[in-house]
């Protein structure tokens, strides 16, 4: 027997390819792309985390520092007292110049008392933010107030030395009663020039958003405030300004946050120079290449044409247009595809027709029921007398009828979203419950996350109006419910009523009705919804019926959960529940 090699064509495609050195170009081009740039990303990303750990540390180390002497001086008994002597103060100043010395970061210390009577001052004048007559209910000082046993950090602005000053303090405890105040303020002018120095953009700022100094303030917004919190803490960001790459951490219990941020338009814009030569480059060599092979390919793509024609006359609308393949490569496999394709689009055309005219069947029988001649006479008359008794009801009524029948002939879509659908059935049921009043009761139960979910026109509605014809036989009241819920990939609509119900006979003549694919019976309504909703999502979906005579019945409806793709629709902010 003799045995037919099994070739692909896109084999001798590679092999002409791999001849002219385009996989190997290609790759090593590619390496050297990808080589450059993962060394300047991780270069940028090191520049990024070394400068925001440097500052972090200088800035973490000095606010630490101060905050041990803060602590040892509210631990000295005559702090507050006024009797600190001579060697007391120079111990205290030869402590926080030697702070500064070491650290190169000098603060000013403040001491109060509990009116703010200024105790000990580094300067001449104490700063306006430190002002007891203005401040003592609001910033550093209402802060540690309100936590006393922590540490205060707090961002002013000050207005002499035109720049912003971080103000640490902690208050003096005797007795669990605050007794005065220890301050120090930093200027941020002495990180100033260290940021200067970064290769990145540094920003440092407070819980708020507030900066405390910056070597770039293009990230500010009106408010002068950092722009960028709302961004993610680490990685590429983009924004009006330009393309970045941020690093961010915070200290002392994520009061003040550092930002580390390099730009990454100026390499992006290198970068698209290359690739647009290294497009040349292989589109050139692609060129070549096709030249070469074209008589080659023009011997292999027999077949490729032979499909081609196919798909022609099947756009022309021709579905009888099978093909047969005689080779053994992937264009037999696609020939074979396509005409199971075809047969498969036949069938599925089939459905469709058989789903228009389901559909067609629906809305007609729901205007046959809704709108007869008698419930028409009952809706009109009971508008008439109203004109006489309320004119604002009557209103109503004669909108909810407008809006009922204008949805009710709108052919333009088959699907809508819960949303609108409940908003027809509201107009229906308001209807309804003007014609039978007390008689009358309902509910709807529809939560906000399933309004948006798609489901085939004119659902609910049948299944309501099931409940009014045949559960007020025997029965003086009618009480209907209708709700839905998402219940793993489905969406589950109910209505259930406490009327006459079915018997067990009627039952199960129902639920055989529902596994038929065609109906030959009076019961439209119930089928149609079901057989639309098969063939539109699959036979696991549909109609589920409970009924017991004298008790009531319960539908449920299974379709899967579909959203609104941007369509637009009805825009109704209110319905019962």
């Amino acid at each position: 027997m003799k045995n037919n090699k099994h070739s692909y064509f896109k084999d001798d495609i590679r092999k002409m390819l791999f001849l002219y050195a385009i996989i190997p170009v290609f790759l090593l081009s590619l390496v050297c792309v990808v080589i450059f740039w993962e060394t300047w990303h991780y270069s940028m990303e090191k520049t990024n985390k070394t400068n925001n750990k440097d500052i972090i540390t200088d800035l973490e180390t000095t606010i630490l520092a101060y905050t041990e002497v803060i602590d040892e001086l509210i631990q000295q008994e005559n702090i507050i007292d006024g009797k600190i002597d001579v060697s007391s103060r120079v111990q205290i100043f030869e402590r926080i110049y030697g702070i500064s010395n070491k650290l190169d970061r000098k603060a000013n210390l403040y001491i109060f008392d509990r009116n703010l009577n200024s105790i000990i001052s580094a300067t001449k004048d104490l700063p306006e933010f430190l002002d007891g007559d203005y401040f003592i209910n609001w910033g550093v000082f209402r802060n540690m107030n309100q936590n006393p046993d922590r540490v205060a950090l707090k961002l002013v602005e000050d207005t002499a030395s035109d720049s912003v000053q971080l103000v640490i303090g902690k208050p003096i405890i005797r007795k669990n009663t605050i007794k005065g105040y220890v301050v120090f303020v930093l200027d941020s002018k002495q990180f100033a020039i260290k940021l200067s120095k970064f290769g990145s953009q540094t920003v440092i700022t407070d819980e708020y958003g507030w900066v405390y100094v910056s070597n770039n303030y293009d990230f500010l917004n009106t408010l002068q405030r950092f722009d960028l919190r709302g961004q993610k803490a680490n990685g590429n960001i983009e924004n009006e300004v330009g393309k970045y790459f941020i690093t961010s951490n915070s200290i002392l219990d994520n009061r003040i946050h550092i930002y580390s941020i390099s730009s990454r338009s100026n390499i992006a814009s290198i970068f698209k120079y290359i690739i647009v030569i290294l497009i040349f480059v292989f589109v050139m060599i692609t060129l070549l290449v096709f030249i070469s092979t074209k008589k080659m390919a023009a011997s292999k793509t027999k077949d490729l044409y032979k499909i081609i024609r196919a798909f022609e006359k099947v756009k022309e609308g021709n579905l009888d247009t099978y093909i047969e393949i005689s080779g053994n490569d992937e264009f037999k496999i696609i020939g074979e595809s396509y005409n199971l394709m075809l047969d498969s689009l036949k069938e599925q055309i089939e459905n469709n027709k058989e789903m228009g005219k389901l559909v067609s069947s629906s809305q007609s029988k729901q205007l046959e029921s809704q709108f007869n001649p008698h419930f028409l006479y009952n809706t009109l008359e009971n508008i008439r007398f109203m004109c006489k008794l309320d004119s604002t009801l009557a209103s109503d009524m004669i909108f909810s009828l407008s809006t009922l029948l204008r949805y009710s002939i709108s052919n333009t879509r088959e699907e809508v979203t819960v949303k609108e659908d409940v908003h027809y059935t509201e107009n229906y049921m308001s209807i309804l419950k003007y014609r039978f009043n007390r008689r009358f009761h309902y509910t709807m139960d529809i939560p906000s996350d399933v309004m948006s979910c798609i489901i085939p026109k004119l659902i609910l509605q049948p299944l309501i109006e099931n409940s009014i014809k045949y559960g007020f036989e025997g029965k003086e009241q009618l009480t209907v419910k209708i709700s839905a819920y998402m219940e793993g990939n489905n969406l589950i609509m109910t209505c259930w009523d406490d009327g006459s119900g079915m018997s067990e006979k009627e039952l199960e003549e129902m639920k055989q009705l529902l596994l038929q694919k065609t109906n030959k019976s009076n019961h439209f309504g119930l089928f149609n919804i079901h057989r639309r909703v098969q063939l539109k999502y699959g036979d696991e979906y549909g109609i589920q019926i409970e009924s017991k005579q004298g008790t009531g019945t319960y539908l449920k409806v299974v379709m899967p959960i579909k959203y609104e793709d941007n369509r637009g629709g009805l825009d109704v902010e209110n319905y019962h529940s």
